[in-house]
């Protein structure tokens, strides 16, 4: 039984001390769990970028180390291919319609592993072009073997193998050594004018050695047709037709990747690489004087090398991308330490073979809120090894 006179309950200052002590307790449990939220979301969109970056440019470091394998070193007077048409045009977004990215600019015959179009891209960015019979998508532009007198095939130890069951079109080179020099020429028919085949087993005599001494190679290109003897894939910059990531600061656009296809029409297939990317830039490195010190550099520096150039010369490609890393954060702010060069991209040894971003040209470009942005530079580096 309760006395009289004992606390029937909490007065009303009790109650409004207690839900003022409640309301503050609340109130930072949500800030703190706001900043948690929100910094988690800019770490996983950080995390996407990067897990991109690294699977797109994955990609491309591969076909960059792959350019000039398959390369015809000479092609015969008697034999015309067109790669790229003339009204083909994958840049589109840059003002003026990017001229100097036209993907005709960069035909050749004979043809060149590595071409670049310096600074004619979305952004001043480059336009790379690799040539070489593994850049297709078909399985098929992987496979090679060795061709012998009387049309012997030997396997090349290789997967996928050459399938003469789908008697895929290949292309055959002949090895030997002229006066001038070592020599990798195109094989074709009596007429001069032929040189895709089907793989048999034993291979078209035409296309077979007639010596003993002499040892081809057939190397696949393509499962049905063949409009010219290799896989050619072009790498650029553009904002497209493809929806680009809300996330990306509308200055940005995407890594495209376009790879010839011999069988389809149109006769190239586009795929996307990388988002939020706001500059490419593409920087070849020769040794001139075989001294093993790179005395020379492009594409500033050597704007359009020959292919005996290139297989002679060049020791190291090197591949600089910038991209956005994560989505825009409020509460971070870029670094500026010298406005007139914030972003290099490109060598830090030789900034003037690459791109330098001043403050002025990013807020023109990028926005007054560049600055809230995380910008990364991926590099890519390899030294050609089948040219």
């Amino acid at each position: 039984m309760m006395r009289r006179g004992a606390k029937q309950g909490y007065t009303l200052v009790e109650m409004l001390v207690a839900m003022l002590i409640f309301s503050v307790v609340m109130t930072l449990i949500c800030v703190s769990f706001t900043r948690i939220v929100k910094n988690s979301s800019q770490l996983t969109k950080s995390a996407e970028t990067d897990i991109a970056g690294l699977i797109g440019l994955e990609v491309m470091r591969s076909d960059v180390e792959l350019a000039g394998f398959g390369l015809p070193w000479s092609v015969p007077d008697t034999v015309n291919y067109v790669e790229a048409e003339g009204a083909w045009q994958f840049v589109n977004s840059c003002s003026g319609g990017c001229p100097g990215a036209r993907p005709s600019l960069y035909n050749d015959n004979p043809p060149s592993a590595y071409r670049v179009g310096d600074n004619v891209g979305f952004n001043g960015s480059d336009y790379l072009v690799l040539k070489g019979t593994p850049l297709g998508d078909r399985s098929v532009c992987r496979s090679w073997c060795y061709v012998t007198y009387g049309g012997i095939t030997k396997p090349s130890r290789v997967t996928p193998e050459l399938d003469i069951s789908k008697k895929p079109r290949v292309i055959v080179l002949k090895n030997e050594v002229l006066s001038d020099g070592p020599s990798r020429s195109l094989v074709t028919d009596q007429s001069g004018e032929s040189y895709a085949i089907n793989f048999t087993d034993p291979l078209d005599k035409t296309f077979a050695p007639s010596e003993k001494t002499d040892t081809y190679l057939a190397y696949g290109v393509a499962d049905t047709n063949l409009r010219f003897p290799f896989n050619r894939s072009d790498y650029y910059i553009d904002q497209g037709s493809d929806r680009i990531s809300s996330f990306c600061n509308k200055g940005t656009g995407i890594l495209y990747k376009a790879v010839y296809d011999h069988d389809v029409t149109p006769k190239y297939r586009k795929y996307p690489l990388l988002d939020c990317v706001a500059d490419m830039q593409v920087v070849l490195y020769f040794d001139t004087n075989g001294d093993d010190v790179f005395d020379n550099s492009g594409p500033s520096g050597e704007d359009d090398p020959t292919p005996k150039k290139l297989r002679e010369e060049l020791k190291e490609v090197r591949v600089y991308v910038m991209a956005q890393q994560g989505k825009r954060d409020p509460s971070f702010m870029y670094p500026v330490s010298a406005p007139s060069s914030v972003i290099l991209v490109g060598d830090p040894g030789r900034p003037e073979v690459g791109h330098v971003w001043s403050e002025q040209a990013l807020t023109a470009k990028f926005g007054a809120s560049w600055r809230n942005y995380h910008w990364k530079i991926y590099t890519i580096v390899v030294q050609p090894k089948n040219l």
